[in-house]
């Protein structure tokens, strides 16, 4: 199994998660320093845990080589790397949104690529996605987030609705907010510019709280697991039902 931004947050989340279950990790982060530190903390945790490390940054092609040889024997792909800057269209320059698009966008798509051919061979395999929800409820604050995000939807439904033809399941998560590093800050407000635009979305969030990353890993085990067998081409949102609240 081979997890995309595997050092912290949510992907850390999900590799800790899999890891408490028996299964043999791959770790991909752009760091290599907070890689290795994640690594030898779920092998302190899980004594004889099968665990290797690929330090690369996927918004680099030429990095993407480093990935490609383990994906020739992974059965489960987990693309969760990718952090994209916020922005309104005007405050976004070119080269940002090119560089989110190929950070989190083409990095995730070119792993699917490659993965899919390995899998295609052995007609086995699992390919999830951890998008995001303002891809499928775009933010006008945040168009670089909602325009990769939104591609990264239609890219999951588009293969995964066809390939359960070849035994291959794919399939999309959009968290909500979630508790991690990256917002820690937003409920407890300093006065910064990001706080108070991020302000609206935490007053009125679902059970009074973000989720937490065990909650979003508990679902991303059960996607990849043999108990959703029959669920591909599909993305699941996972906010508390925020995406519907006033």
């Amino acid at each position: 199994m081979l997890i995309t931004g595997a050092s912290k947050g949510i992907g850390y989340g999900i590799a800790a998660h899999l890891a408490a279950e028996g299964c043999a990790l791959t770790l991909v982060a752009r760091d290599p320093a907070g890689l290795e530190k994640a690594a030898a903390a779920l092998a302190a945790r899980h004594p004889g845990l099968q665990v290797a490390t690929v330090a690369a940054d996927l918004g680099q092609r030429d990095q993407l080589g480093r990935v490609f040889p383990h994906l020739e024997t992974t059965d489960i792909l987990i693309n969760s790397a990718g952090a994209v800057p916020r922005g309104k269209l005007l405050d976004t320059s070119a080269e940002q949104l090119r560089e989110a698009m190929d950070g989190k966008g083409f990095g995730a798509i070119d792993l699917c690529r490659e993965a899919y051919r390995h899998m295609q061979a052995r007609r086995d395999g699992v390919i999830l996605n951890i998008i995001g929800i303002s891809g499928e409820r775009p933010n006008p604050k945040s168009v670089p987030t909602s325009t990769v995000n939104a591609a990264l939807i239609a890219f999951t439904e588009a293969v995964g609705a066809i390939s359960p033809d070849d035994n291959i399941r794919v399939l999309g998560l959009n968290p909500g907010l979630v508790a991690t590093e990256r917002t820690a800050g937003l409920m407890k407000p300093s006065g910064s510019a990001n706080d108070a635009a991020y302000a609206h979305l935490t007053a009125n969030l679902p059970f009074g709280r973000m989720a937490t990353t065990d909650e979003i890993a508990d679902f991303a085990a059960f996607l990849v697991s043999p108990r959703a067998s029959y669920c591909s081409g599909t993305v699941y949102t996972v906010d508390g039902g925020a995406r519907f609240r006033a």
